[in-house]
């Protein structure tokens, strides 16, 4: 089967495996969600006759949960194996053993189908929502395409011109997934990969004619279609929570990112500083992580002193190089405090970890001591070598649209030939120092980018509050309720002595001279309502007393007047979070409660104030949307 019917046959399983499931997936739309998708970086250990140098394993995935314990995934993978040094002395007989091969290149692709075990309920995670680790088993078969390039230490090579037959690869293997939240997962993991020919390393030693075997160690990001905290993936429904049905925020996703800097690259031969520059496409899943495809481009160069009669292909018969590289890469970035916290504190700073990878293309001039000068030669083939990113960044949030970023990132390029030195020990890896500018698209005033999107507030600037965006009724307010029962208490109590002390006054009024009214002031009654006001006035004193942070299960805690100033809802399970915000409120000068509307509800509600004054309801709803949360809103409780 060359590499054409291999790839038609593949797309042709391919669409019908994503038919099912989107299939499926279409017909359950109030079912819990049960697609995903995965992107994965492997980075193998390799038990070849000739081991590989590191490499990287690339994987896309689909994957469709059966039920909370079982799913499918129908994934496809590249890499490409080599070794570039064995160190292996020339001879000219070769004797079928690995001292043979003086270097090799061996890309590799496949499909496979693997099936997962979830172990969480074994361990008792199921039981437990604010659990997020969910670890599984796996198992899989699939089928895989290799075109081997050996080169042999009596200076004679061996290349297939095509793909040649599929083999197959079956794997097995432990991994865990980490929830990030309802639509992102991290996984990560390792797997046996038993390989069906000897040939990855492009040889069968005599000696030794076993298979080629591999551990690849993985991690990586999955994607959950359509979930949402109150309708997980499967896997997690255990993690469900009540819906809400509260307009979510809306933020942006997208960004375009701008570098400029330095580029560093490790060689024996002496290293000039140059400049370099990249662009990206970024778009962020939530405030935790986001994917980016970045294109950079920039110059790498060199001199150094030479004498003598250096060997061809050593560093030091370079005089000097100067080469231009193209790195294409895909990175996922990881918002390194916002991964599994929500942060408690305003900052105007991010940090992200960046883990991706690529292809790195070079092409460039030399002077050598023996031999003639190279121009514009091509140092690569195809889309590049392959490349593994591994970087830093900080930004700093300027206004709505605008970041400054600034990082490092290290690029691990498995070529030797960027300096045109390609007979040493090491690679010509490149470092990247660099500062630039975010372009955050699609914001304004009122819609920021998520990346800034702290659980419960952001970086808005202060809005005019009016009337109009104020109400939000949960419960129907008609008329008959609106009597206020706190003055019902006071009024009765004044009005009550009165009548008493009336109708006794006006029977001795006939009997005595009009002068008698007099004593009617000596009636204590009129002095001693002075301590009833006391005894009514600690009634409404609870209402800004009343504890309502001890919430157990089953128990409601209703708002203690009409106008509440909402700025935050928690998880039932994160109530140590929601005090932790109710003692910060409080220090900054706010009276703050935390309630739940109704028996079952897994969500708590965080109001700043609880008042039956309309007018201090909306000042503290100004003062909090400028100081706490942008989109804090008033919620009308009708104590029926």
């Amino acid at each position: 089967m060359n590499l054409k019917s291999y790839i038609i046959l593949t797309r042709k399983h391919l669409a019908f495996f994503l038919s099912l499931l989107f299939g499926f997936q279409t017909f359950a739309q109030d079912t819990p969600k049960k697609l995903s998708a995965g992107v994965v970086l492997g980075v193998p250990v390799t038990f070849f006759s000739v081991k590989s140098a590191p490499v990287g394993l690339y994987t896309g995935s689909v994957r469709y949960s059966l039920n909370k314990a079982l799913s499918v995934e129908a994934k496809l993978t590249a890499g490409t194996f080599y070794n570039n040094s064995t160190g292996n002395k020339s001879k000219t007989k070769l004797d079928g053993t690995a001292s043979d091969v003086l270097t090799y290149r061996t890309p590799v692709y496949g499909f496979n189908v693997v099936g997962y075990y979830n172990f969480h309920n074994i361990f008792g995670l199921n039981k437990r929502p604010e659990s997020k680790w969910l670890p599984f088993v796996n198992a899989g078969i699939g089928l895989n395409i290799y075109k081997p390039w050996v080169n042999y230490v009596n200076k004679t090579s061996s290349r297939a011109s095509s793909f040649g037959k599929p083999f197959r690869d079956y794997q097995f293997g432990v991994g865990t997934r980490y929830f990030i939240n309802s639509n992102l997962d991290l996984v990560g993991g390792l797997e046996y990969h038993i390989a069906e020919t000897y040939y990855l390393d492009g040889l069968k030693e005599k000696v030794n004619p076993s298979l080629d075997q591999y551990m690849n160690f993985y991690v990586g990001v999955n994607v959950k279609f359509g979930a949402k905290p109150w309708n997980n993936l499967v896997d997690w429904s255990h993690k469900n929570i009540e819906n809400p049905n509260e307009s979510p925020k809306l933020y942006s996703n997208w960004a375009l990112d701008g570098t400029v800097g330095i580029p560093y690259m490790f060689t024996p031969v002496g290293y000039n500083f140059t400049a370099m520059a990249g662009i990206g496409v970024r778009h962020s899943f939530n405030r935790a992580m986001g994917l980016q495809f970045n294109i950079a481009t920039g110059k790498v160069a060199g001199d150094q002193e030479t004498s003598g009669t250096p060997k061809r292909g050593t560093p030091a018969n370079v005089k000097s190089f100067n080469t231009n590289l193209t790195q294409m890469s895909v990175r996922a970035y990881f918002n390194i405090f916002n991964l599994s916290v929500e942060p408690q504190v305003r900052s105007n700073w991010n940090h992200y970890a960046i883990l991706g990878a690529g292809y790195t293309s070079g092409k460039g001039d030399a002077t050598f001591q023996v031999g003639n000068p190279t121009n514009n030669r091509k140092l690569s083939s195809g889309l590049g070598v392959q490349t593994i990113v591994i970087g830093y960044e900080a930004r700093k949030y300027m206004t709505h649209n605008i970041d400054l970023i600034g990082g490092v990132d290290f690029g691990y390029n498995q070529t030797k030939y960027f300096d045109q030195a390609y007979n040493k020990p090491t690679l010509n890896s490149h470092m990247y120092i660099h500062t630039g500018v975010t372009y955050k698209i699609g914001t304004s005033k009122d819609k920021e980018h998520i990346d800034w999107s702290y659980g419960n507030y952001n970086n808005f600037k202060d809005k005019k509050t009016t009337l109009e965006q104020v109400p939000v009724i949960e419960k129907p307010v008609s008329e008959a309720p609106k009597i206020d029962t706190s003055s019902m208490v006071a009024i009765p109590v004044e009005p009550t002595p009165a009548p008493v002390s009336a109708p006794v006054e006006p029977t001795p009024a006939p009997v005595a001279a009009p002068v008698e009214p007099t004593p009617a002031p000596v009636v204590a009654a009129p002095v001693e309502p002075a301590p009833a006001p006391k005894t009514v006035e600690p009634t409404p004193a609870p209402k800004t007393v009343q504890p309502y942070t001890p919430i157990q299960p089953g128990s409601v805690a209703p708002p203690p007047a009409k106008y509440n100033v909402i700025v935050a809802c928690y998880s039932i399970n994160k109530l140590s979070v929601a005090k932790a915000a109710q003692a910060k409120f409080a220090q900054q000068g706010y009276d703050p409660s935390i309630y739940r509307s109704t028996t079952n509800s897994k969500l708590v509600r965080m109001a700043v104030i609880s008042t039956d004054d309309k007018n201090e309801a909306l000042r503290t709803l100004r003062k909090a949307r400028k100081e706490i949360d942008p989109q804090s809103w008033i919620y009308l409780y009708n104590k029926q």
